[in-house]
């Protein structure tokens, strides 16, 4: 009978402590404890960061970020397309290897700036999480935080990126095309003179917007020669589209002497030859001047016609591959 009511006592007790730990598991916080439950001696539980204290961890560790990469993009783009348009252009560095100077500037700047990023943060008096170290340490916290930084350094890049809208971001490759024409141009023109048996051989561009024509190439010249789209024999096969070959310049009343006067240069003969993109509209004119044979002034030929006809054509061509 005593060992009836002993056992009856203690499943009592038992139920009771069920029903308390049950009450504690639903009302409290979690705990975890820092060691496995062995029969070695326990650390102090740790309590799981609630989900607001998450959500301040992940705000404090993205703000940093957007500063940083807003800063890293922003230097990166600018400082890559500085370089590609100047050492770029004049030493034929690629895009890439641009790009990749661009980034050791970024990466210059980030660590002379992380301090100021810092600072800036501090002025926003971000509300503070109060989680611990312990706390800091847990497996969800970490997971909280890198998230954050995360989607801080991927809106900061995006807010960098911006200035590619107040940019001319062909303005590079446009200048290395036109760098590369030039020397296809110099090359051609160089042969040309040879093959013409001319005195000078030059290469007029049209621009449309100014209505003017100027040298690409012109041998025997400095600088750049310009001129108005209709001015002189140059001019006048521009506007008709056709070739023209003029034995004696000065007797010619579209020839304009002051192209001559200005370069100190007696021009005689002239071979103008119109240069047309692939839809027939003329993009340039090529120009012969004296030719000579055995040392005296003739006119230039048919073959001459000829061949100033192929130049043309192959400087289309030219034109059209690199562009």
């Amino acid at each position: 009978m005593a060992a009836a009511l002993r056992v009856t006592r203690v499943t009592i007790d038992l139920s009771r402590n069920l029903r308390r730990q049950r009450f504690s598991a639903a009302g409290s916080p979690r705990y975890f404890s820092s060691s496995a439950s062995t029969g070695k001696k326990e650390l102090p539980t740790v309590r799981v960061p609630t989900s607001a204290e998450l959500r301040l961890v992940a705000l404090r560790y993205a703000i940093p970020m957007v500063g940083f990469g807003f800063m890293d993009n922003l230097v990166m783009i600018t400082a890559g397309d500085a370089i590609d348009q100047t050492f770029g252009v004049a030493f034929g560095i690629s895009t890439m290897t641009a790009a990749g100077f661009g980034q050791c500037f970024s990466d210059v700047a980030g660590n002379m700036s992380g301090g100021m990023v810092d600072a800036a943060c501090s002025r926003l008096n971000l509300p503070n999480h109060n989680l611990t170290q312990s706390q800091m340490d847990l497996r969800v916290t970490r997971m909280c935080a890198t998230f954050g930084a995360c989607v801080g350094v991927v809106t900061g890049c995006l807010l960098g990126m911006s200035c590619l809208m107040f940019m001319d971001t062909d303005a590079a490759d446009r200048a290395k095309r036109a760098k590369e024409l030039h020397s296809v141009f110099e090359h051609v023109m160089s042969s040309g003179k040879t093959l013409f048996q001319a005195e000078r051989a030059s290469l007029f561009m049209l621009d449309k917007e100014k209505n003017e024509l100027w040298s690409q190439v012109a041998t025997g010249a400095k600088g750049i020669i310009k001129v108005k789209a209709d001015a002189g024999i140059i001019g006048a096969c521009v506007q008709s589209g056709e070739l023209l070959n003029i034995a004696d310049a000065y007797c010619d009343e579209r020839f304009n002497q002051d192209v001559d006067k200005e370069t100190a240069f007696h021009t005689k003969s002239v071979l103008a030859i119109p240069v047309k993109d692939e839809e027939g509209a003329i993009i340039g004119a090529i120009e012969m001047m004296n030719k000579s044979k055995d040392g005296s002034d003739v006119a230039f030929t048919t073959d001459d016609e000829n061949l100033g006809r192929m130049m043309a054509s192959h400087i289309k061509s030219f034109i059209q591959i690199v562009e």
